[in-house]
């Protein structure tokens, strides 16, 4: 039986960031922007939007290495495809949710929250390993670092535009109800649906089949999955592990607190908070292809020393920032050290694993991103209020990525090639 040719490598990785903005962008409208408030206003359970986030990191985190390394296996169309439609599915339900009357039915809306949340959790981990997977299986090791940049901006960019477009959606398409019923919030889960049905024809096209990514099958390709992948990443690699932990602990516990914690700090609204990172946004997506290009050249572990270091000193910048106006400069310095620096890390393992692993070594290092997000998450909150001026968070994340850059220092080190 003939196969079809492989599509040109720019297509292929323009259809895959097309996958990875996609998904992004029904991500974020669901769990960040809509769920929200379709929770607390919509179904009148104000205790439940933090819980019910926290389940779907849970599972993705869970999940990731597993599906990774299933996907190694039945490939990467499959689990791709099948990830996306569980979250068509989940979106389609949400939006039938009534406001429950009654203890029991409370519980009841509560339990099924919660499982759907867990259930799109699943679809994530089925998704995102295998779009940096899919990367390595097709591009060549000198361009790797740079398409995953660009994978990496293309979902970044549909963060604050999911933020925007799921109210404007539900405010626009769903004004003939009000704020305190379920049907308001329908328009945004909807159209996330159609996100996720548009990532799944896209990921059927492009995304790498089982045949095609992988030599032929041995017997030692039937380990356990999930236990046995996981058990490796984290022996043979723990620092790596452990650095991208540290790392996202940071993240997590600064995430939920910036845009209040500066407004608060320069006395400015919320618009011109807006305005202030509309510029390093930009200016990140304009440098985001020549600084990819930057990082294949040079090498992965210096860009993610170098990115890991940008990072710490420009969270320590802003911490000590005495003007509004250094939330910019501070800001591009912090986006660009992550851009250089996240994508370098997937490139990176995917160089050290081996073909039949690289899906569930990725896996693992986003498993390992997912668990310190939500632990930062989880302490973010009590920390915040620990003092008046809300510091503590920052002083602890800055001094988080200073280890971390420290920790870079002596571990990362070049890869020794890998069949």
């Amino acid at each position: 039986m003939t196969r079809k040719p492989h599509p040109p490598e720019w297509l292929f990785l323009l259809t895959l960031c097309a996958v990875s903005a996609l998904a992004e962008l029904g991500f974020v409208i669901v769990n960040i922007s809509s769920l929200p408030v379709f929770l607390k206003f919509g179904l009148h359970l104000p205790y439940l939007p933090g819980i019910a986030l926290a389940a779907y990191y849970l599972v993705e985190a869970l999940a990731n290495s597993p599906m990774g390394a299933l996907a190694d296996r039945l490939g990467r169309r499959r689990l791709m495809v099948l990830g996306t439609c569980v979250s068509i599915v989940t979106c389609l339900a949400t939006s039938q949710i009534h406001a429950p009357e009654g203890r029991f039915l409370v519980l009841g809306v509560t339990a099924l929250v919660l499982l759907l949340r867990a259930l799109d959790g699943m679809g994530a981990a089925m998704l995102w390993p295998n779009v940096y997977a899919s990367v390595a299986d097709r591009v060549a090791p000198e361009r790797r670092a740079q398409a995953n940049t660009l994978i990496t901006i293309a979902y970044m960019a549909m963060i604050p535009l999911g933020l925007k477009l799921g109210g404007w959606l539900n405010e626009n398409f769903g004004r003939n109800f009000s704020p305190s019923e379920p049907g308001r919030y329908v328009p945004s889960f909807l159209f996330a649906a159609g996100c996720f049905a548009a990532t799944s024809v896209l990921s059927y096209i492009v995304a790498p089949r089982r045949e095609s990514q992988h030599a032929p099958e041995k017997e030692s390709d039937h380990a356990p999955i999930s236990k046995s992948t996981l058990m490796k990443a984290i022996h043979e690699y723990p620092w790596l592990l452990g650095l991208i932990f540290l790392i996202f602990i940071a993240i997590g516990l600064i995430a939920p607190y910036v845009k209040p914690y500066f407004m608060e700090r320069f006395g400015i609204a919320e618009e011109t908070f807006g305005n202030l990172t509309l510029g390093p946004a930009v200016l990140i997506g304009i440098l985001s292809a020549p600084l990819g290009k930057l990082v294949d050249k040079w090498g992965k572990p210096q860009a993610i020393k170098l990115g890991t270091a940008l990072c710490a000193g420009a969270l320590w910048g802003l911490l000590f920032a005495t003007h509004q106006n250094m939330i910019v400069v501070f800001g591009t310095i912090l986006g660009i050290g992550f851009v250089m620096s996240f994508p370098a890390y997937m490139a990176f393992v995917s160089e050290m694993a081996p073909e039949t692993e690289r899906g569930g070594m990725i896996g693992a290092v986003r498993m390992a991103q997912g668990v310190g997000a939500m632990l930062g998450s989880v302490l973010s909150s009590p920390l915040y209020t620990a003092d008046a001026r809300h510091h503590t968070i920052f002083y602890l994340a800055s001094g988080i990525l200073t280890l971390g850059f420290v920790l870079s220092l002596l571990v990362v080190k070049a890869p020794k090639p890998v069949g």
